[in-house]
């Protein structure tokens, strides 16, 4: 998911609410949008049409039939269907609904759950991927690497999923992690010993910063910064300032994006500042255009688009018109770091804000990537809330100063044709910081330290074989680039 945060005036806000992931309920329904004369149904279809980026492909509301749904989960997917690839499958992987828990996370930096995520490193090996610092599992002391032999004393856990994803060990594990206030983990150490965690789902600040460190090698000073999601810029900021103010005099950066599924655009726009040459100036460098459908270009919607939006005095009509009108955005350097080359780690789950920083940096300075194919998002969405719901339907097309966007299939890592095969899959029982950790490893060879200095990788990492089927533990963290009404 891509959720990307303009600047607007806070007059046009959207309406995002409910702190904490762990409420599953959003809280009374919102009034129909469109003066109160037509559905929530009605209010869904209209206003998805008005701003979907693809809406050429929506049927009229007579061939729809918006009121045939019984719910509007249904509808919405039915809606985010039409619009298909060039090989007939579903293009929009990307649009979705919510009950408020992506307002809470982006907008309050607030998660409500255990605080940890994992994987499988092969089909019997389960790993702690990462812990957010203060955390439930960061409080237990619970780090990346360690194994998890058992949840809530089952110690049978291989990976079992079929062709759908599924399977008796997958679910349960899934329903643990994800469906339960409490949980208890058996969990062994890399020197061995094990020791049993019990977790309490709870309220915590994010700190989107899991790890940061400098390093000289090659005759470089070089940043490290793992950044794992795209709060709003008034939480994000004093964590990447405090960061980046231990990279004074750095030659290199990188970015570790590998589990940063995106999050606020303001904030990959304040990210992509710190990294930019000083050449790029004050408002003076495009650092990115937004494209809308035809209908919003050609200042066209339907009535229930040019409703006030309730408690405010502007119309989403209004919001939407305001970034049509402005759609350029425009960087404006900032801090005294500005590296010479910046590498990117990225993954599958890498996408939307994280994918949109590398991007618009691409035009002006050197730019790799290692690690993996990345998820492939280069549209946002905006949240409006009807009958309930979030509505994040895609409206919003990102590309660079020299008009490249359409990376809808990811971008694939600089090094993939030439990696050995014992580097080309990340090891999870290795923690951050490790020159032993694969992807940082051939971030470093890119920036061109050898493997000398660096040294021989542990035997373990050399001889590993792990099957991968992309991400065994179903991905439900989100992906996109939310958007807040008007730049200023």
């Amino acid at each position: 998911m891509f959720a990307t945060c303009r600047k607007t005036t806070w007059a046009l806000v959207i309406t995002l609410l409910a702190l904490g992931a762990c409420k599953k309920d959003h809280g009374p329904a919102v009034e129909p949008i469109g003066g109160g004369s037509g559905s929530a149904n009605d209010s869904m279809y209209f206003i998805f049409k008005d701003e979907y980026l693809w809406n050429d492909v929506i049927p009229d509301s007579a061939t729809f039939k918006p009121g045939s749904y019984s719910n509007l989960e249904d509808m919405f997917e039915a809606l985010a269907s039409f619009k298909k690839n060039a090989t007939g499958g579903y293009m929009d992987k990307y649009s979705f609904v919510d009950h408020g828990a992506v307002a809470g996370e982006i907008n309050e930096g607030i998660a409500g759950d255990f605080g940890f995520d994992l994987d499988y490193q092969t089909r019997t090996d389960l790993r702690i991927l990462y812990t957010y610092p203060g955390s439930p599992a960061d409080q237990q002391g619970i780090k990346r690497g360690w194994q998890i032999i058992s949840i809530n004393g089952d110690s049978n856990l291989e990976y079992d999923a079929g062709p759908d994803g599924h399977g008796p060990h997958i679910d349960k594990i899934s329903d643990a992690i994800y469906n339960n206030n409490t949980i208890t983990l058996g969990l062994k150490r890399p020197d061995g010993t094990t020791t049993t965690a019990t977790l309490n789902v709870a309220n915590y600040n994010i700190n989107p910063v899991l790890y940061s460190n400098t390093y000289t090698l090659g005759g470089k000073k070089i940043g490290y910064l793992v950044f794992n999601q795209f709060l709003s810029l008034e939480k994000a900021q004093p964590k990447i300032d405090a960061a980046f103010s231990t990279f004074s005099g750095i030659t290199d950066l990188i970015v570790d994006l590998r589990y940063n599924g995106g999050g606020a655009v303001e904030t990959a726009e304040y990210m992509a500042n710190l990294i930019a040459p000083a050449s790029v100036g004050d408002k003076i460098k495009v650092m990115y255009k937004e494209y809308f459908n035809t209908n919003l270009t050609n200042h066209q919607s339907s009535n229930y688009f040019k409703a006030k939006i309730p408690g405010y005095s502007d119309s989403w009509a209004d919001v939407f018109e305001s970034w049509v009108r402005n759609p350029t955005a425009f960087f404006s350097t900032k801090g005294n770091v500005h590296p010479n080359t910046v590498v990117f780690i990225g993954s599958y789950s890498t996408a939307s804000a994280s994918e949109l920083v590398m991007n618009v940096l691409k035009p002006y300075m050197p730019v790799k990537l290692v690690g993996d194919t990345t998820f492939g998002k280069p549209v946002g969405f905006v949240g409006i809330t009807i009958g309930g719901y979030d509505m994040y339907a895609v409206s919003i097309w990102n590309k660079n100063a020299l008009g490249a966007g359409d990376y809808f299939n990811g971008f694939i890592p600089d090094d993939a044709a030439t990696v050995p095969a014992n580097q080309r899959d990340e090891d999870y029982t290795i923690n951050w910081g490790s020159l032993n950790e694969v992807y940082l490893r051939r971030a470093l060879k890119q920036l061109g330290v050898s493997d000398s200095e660096l040294g021989r990788m542990a035997p373990a990492t050399e001889s590993l074989r792990r099957f991968r089927t992309g991400r065994a533990i179903p991905d439900k963290h989100f992906k996109g680039m939310i958007i807040k009404p008007a730049r200023q």
